[in-house]
């Protein structure tokens, strides 16, 4: 998933490890860990957290396959 780049792009470009993610939106870096190495489902609600911890603005569109 395109997310979880930018996710790791912010984190390393940042300097901030799974465990200050995982501090920062008060959850365990055990679960930062699955969800970034693709290990766990991810809900919408935790991919908000983990980029609102980044200081990332996420967008989500919703539309029709064609």
């Amino acid at each position: 998933m395109e997310l979880f780049s930018i996710v790791e792009k912010t984190m390393e470009k940042d300097g901030v490890s799974q465990a200050e993610v995982a501090r920062r939106i008060g959850a365990r870096r055990y679960n930062i860990n699955k969800v970034m190495r693709g290990k766990d489902p991810v809900s919408v609600e935790f991919l908000l957290k983990i980029a609102e911890g980044l200081g990332l603005d996420l967008e989500l569109k919703a539309r029709r396959k064609t």
